[in-house]
């Protein structure tokens, strides 16, 4: 029996109220932010690794008085990369994305520390080179198909 994998959560905080100053800082860094290029292929897709993610943003971020950090942590929840934006108005945003590690030894702990650092900043920086399947990675279940051949009854069904 097949047994589905549980996705875990995405938390996301803001303080409210964000400052103005913030949000124009935000602004101006988003409309810097060079193009997302997609440097990366595997199996029938291509996507941006970290190092493209962060060419795109982090000069931008920079010169409009952000700072990111990633730090890995674990609660009730389990393991998660927690990327912050820190602005020097004391303002921050912070994003956590938990950990899925389909291999149990440093390589798969590797492997799902990148990746969580990859779509946290990309969720904070608003940037995204993924291709659009429409939710259909995130979704698939594998398929079983049974072949049943049907007989004919062997006798007349009575009282129809």
């Amino acid at each position: 029996m097949a047994t589905t994998i549980q996705p875990k959560p995405v938390a996301t905080k803001v303080k409210a109220p964000v400052a103005k100053t913030y949000i124009e800082a935000m602004i101006s860094a988003q409309a810097a932010m060079s193009p997302l290029i997609k440097n990366k292929t595997a199996h029938k897709y291509s996507y941006a690794d970290l190092g493209a993610l962060y060419e795109a943003c982090k000069l931008a971020f920079l010169e409009n008085g952000f700072c990111i950090l990633q730090t890995n942590d674990a609660d009730d929840q389990g393991q998660y990369v927690e990327t912050k934006l820190l602005h020097v108005s004391g303002e921050s945003f912070s994003s956590k994305v938990y950990l899925y590690v389909s291999k149990p030894d440093m390589q798969g702990l590797g492997s799902a520390i990148t990746y969580a650092r990859r779509y946290g900043l990309m969720s904070i920086s608003g940037l995204s080179a993924e291709e659009d399947d429409d939710g259909k990675r995130a979704t698939a279940f594998p398929t079983t198909h049974v072949n049943k051949s049907v007989s004919p009854p062997t006798s007349p069904v009575r009282g129809l």
